[in-house]
Order: C-alpha cells, then sequence, then structure tokens
C-alpha cells in the first residue's frame, strides 16, 4: 500500500479551511486528474479521474465514502475503484496553531535519499508546467504563530491484481507531488479569497 502525507500552514482560521473543504463541490476540481463526481447523498460520491502511471495512461472511476465528519478538525474518507481494483482512503485534518505548544502535533519531515528527492524534482517540473503552480500568499509555509493553521492531507492507495504490485511501486512520488498540489490549491484559494475580501 502507499501512502503520502502533506502538511501546509497558512494565516487562515481552521473554520475557514473547514468551511470550503466540507463541501466537497468547492475543492474537487483542484485533484489532479479531475474530471467529473456525482454527489448520491451526504457521504457518498463517484469520482472520476484521469491520471498517468509510468507510460499508461488511466481512467479510474471509484466510490468515495466519508466516514468521519468531525468539523472543524477532519474529514476521514474511505475509496473503493469500480472500474479498477484499487482501495484506498486518507484524512484532511485541520490544525490551529495559536501557540508553540501546538508545534509538537506537526507532522516529522519525511526524509528522502537523493535519488527519491531528484526523481520528486522531476516530478514536480513536469507537474507544473502541464498543472501550473498553485498560487500561494508570502505566509505559506511560515510556521506556528498568532492567526495560523495547518492542514495536512494523508492519503493510501492500494493497486490490486496482477499489475497491483508494480502500480505501488510507480504510484507513490505521484501520490506525493498530487497531494502537494491539492493542499496548496485549496489554501492558495483561501487566501486569494481572504485577500479579495480584505481588499473590499
Amino acid at each position: 500500500m502507499a501512502e503520502v502525507e502533506y502538511s501546509t500552514t497558512a494565516k487562515l482560521p481552521v473554520e475557514t479551511i473547514w468551511d470550503f473543504v466540507k463541501e466537497i463541490d468547492n475543492w474537487a476540481p483542484f485533484v489532479t486528474g479531475y474530471q467529473s463526481h456525482e454527489k448520491e447523498n451526504e457521504n457518498d460520491s463517484v469520482w472520476l479521474l484521469k491520471g498517468d502511471v509510468g507510460a499508461m495512461t488511466r481512467t479510474l472511476k471509484f466510490r468515495v465514502h466519508i466516514t468521519e465528519w468531525a468539523g472543524p478538525e477532519r474529514v476521514t474518507f474511505e475509496m473503493e475503484g469500480l472500474n479498477e481494483m484499487m482501495e484506498g482512503g486518507g484524512v484532511f485534518q485541520m490544525l490551529a496553531w495559536e501557540d508553540g505548544a501546538d508545534a509538537e502535533a506537526a507532522p516529522a519531515p519525511v526524509r528522502h535519499n537523493w535519488l527519491q528527492r531528484l526523481g520528486l524534482a522531476i516530478l514536480r517540473f513536469f507537474f507544473r508546467l502541464f498543472r501550473g503552480r498553485a498560487e500561494r500568499a508570502d505566509s505559506a509555509d511560515a510556521g506556528p504563530g498568532e492567526g495560523m493553521a495547518r492542514l495536512t492531507f494523508t492519503l493510501r492507495m492500494d493497486p490490486g491484481g496482477p499489475m497491483g504490485p508494480m502500480i505501488n511501486a510507480m504510484i507513490k512520488p505521484a501520490m506525493l507531488v498530487a497531494a502537494e498540489d491539492l493542499g496548496n490549491r485549496i489554501i492558495g484559494h483561501l487566501e486569494q479569497e481572504g485577500g479579495a475580501a480584505a481588499s473590499n
């Protein structure tokens, strides 16, 4: 099973992030490879994504089930492939950083060897070349402080079938770059909206 986690901070109230994240329609188009989604009810939706894994281009259709709406701190979900053997899940977690004590709750940065760092740099380059860079405010990743919030996105996927082990080995770096992009696009959008509201 491939699992990735990405965290970023912003000078936004946790409630602002929660109000945006709790409505799937707000951020669904920010997901890498997004084609469409259809909500069946408050907890279930069907998603269609198109993505590249190595030399293969795949269209994935999967069901997402929200297992926990714990606002304004956390949304937990599971997913199941409908046209591919795949399962997984993830968590959006929002944390207020009102004082230095909360800094201990920050996840430790993942250390990569030089080859992994090179691979991620190449992936990020091509990812931004085709998708563009998520615009962020100067406060991005400024660390803990008054009025700061941290958004952490964790994603795990377990492809099945005879190609599962090969896909599993190739997908993790792409998942990390996609998680970074999603987190930064959500926060960047909220920062821009906040800036526009402040200027009015």
